[in-house]
C-alpha cells in the first residue's frame, strides 16, 4: 500500500481540512509541541487534531526534541503525554530528533535520548515512532532502535527513498502544495496500515479490538536467531512467523542481536 499524507504545525496557519481531504490527503501527522514544558504545545495542535477528527482524517503526532540528556528526554516525553492525554491516534506518536546540538553529543547519548523518550511514551500505552532525516537515522541510531520503533524517514529530492531499513513513512517533500493549506507543506507516503495495527493492538487510546495482538512476553534476540526459529519455539510453528512481524510491526525478516520483540499469546492466534 502507499497513501499520501501531510505533516503540519502552527507554521501552516489555519487549515481547511475538508479541502485537504478532498485533495487526496489520507492521513496527517500533527506537531503536538516541542521541548520539556507543556506550555510549549503547538498553538494549533488542538485545532488541527479536532478538525482532522471532524473530517475523518486519521492522524498521528510528533514532538520536536531539544533534549541533551536521557533525563531531559523523559521530561519531554512527559510534557508530550500531558498534551496528548485523552486523545486517540491512528498513526504513531513520533519523536522528532534532528537538532545540530544533539548531533554534537555523539551516537551513544543520542541513542539513550531516543530510547528514553520512546519508552516513556510506549509505557503510557501509545504506538511510538522516530522521525529524522536519513543520514541521522543511519549514523546515530543502532539497528536495535531502528527496528524497535516505527520509523518516519525524511529524504527530499529523490523519486524513491534509498533508506534501506524498515520504515513506515517517507517524507519526500518540504515544498508541496495542497488545497486547504496556505503556502508550502511537507508531504509523505505511508506504506503500512497503521490504523488497523494500532486499533488491533489496543494502543493510542483504542481498546483491543482483537485478542490476536495480546502479548505473552518480550524476547531479546540472540546471535543465530531467525523469525522462523522463534516462531517455531514460542508459537508452535515456524509458519506463524508473519504473526511476529505483524505484532512487532516489522517490514523485513532481518533481526539483530539485542533487539526486543513481542511474542503473542499462542491461544489467541
Amino acid at each position: 500500500m502507499q497513501i499520501k499524507g501531510v505533516d503540519v504545525s502552527k507554521f501552516q496557519g489555519a487549515i481547511d481540512w475538508k479541502k485537504v481531504k478532498e485533495d487526496g490527503i489520507q492521513f496527517a501527522l500533527i506537531r503536538a509541541g516541542y521541548g520539556k514544558e507543556t506550555s510549549q504545545k503547538d498553538e494549533l495542535f488542538e485545532q488541527n487534531y479536532e478538525s482532522c477528527a471532524a473530517n475523518d482524517i486519521p492522524c498521528g503526532c510528533y514532538w520536536y526534541s531539544y533534549a541533551l540528556s536521557p533525563q531531559e528526554a523523559v521530561e519531554e516525553a512527559q510534557a508530550c503525554l500531558d498534551v496528548i492525554r485523552g486523545k486517540k491516534f491512528e498513526y504513531p506518536v513520533y519523536l522528532d530528533i534532528e537538532s545540530d546540538a544533539q548531533v554534537n553529543l555523539g551516537k551513544n547519548i543520542i541513542e539513550q535520548i531516543a530510547s528514553s523518550f520512546c519508552s516513556t511514551i510506549e509505557n503510557a500505552g501509545y504506538w511510538v515512532g522516530i522521525y529524522s532525516y536519513m543520514s541521522f537515522l543511519e549514523q546515530y541510531l543502532t539497528p536495535d532502535i531502528r527496528n524497535r520503533y516505527s520509523i518516519w524517514v525524511a529524504q527530499i529530492g529523490v523519486n524513491e527513498t534509498s533508506y534501506e531499513y524498515q520504515h513506515g513513512v517517507w517524507q519526500y517533500s518540504h515544498t508541496s502544495s495542497v488545497n486547504g493549506i496556505n503556502g508550502e507543506v511537507d508531504c509523505n507516503y505511508c506504506y503500512i496500515d497503521y490504523p488497523s495495527a494500532i486499533k488491533e493492538a489496543g494502543l493510542s487510546g483504542y481498546k483491543n479490538l482483537s485478542v490476536s495482538a495480546q502479548i505473552s512476553q518480550v524476547y531479546t534476540i540472540i546471535k543465530g536467531d531467525t523469525l522462523w526459529g522463534i516462531s517455531e519455539r514460542y508459537l508452535g510453528s515456524g509458519d506463524k512467523y508473519p504473526e511476529l512481524k505483524k505484532v512487532n510491526f516489522l517490514t523485513s525478516d532481518t533481526i539483530y542481536p539485542g533487539q526486543k520483540i513481542k511474542i503473542p499469546k499462542i491461544s489467541e492466534m
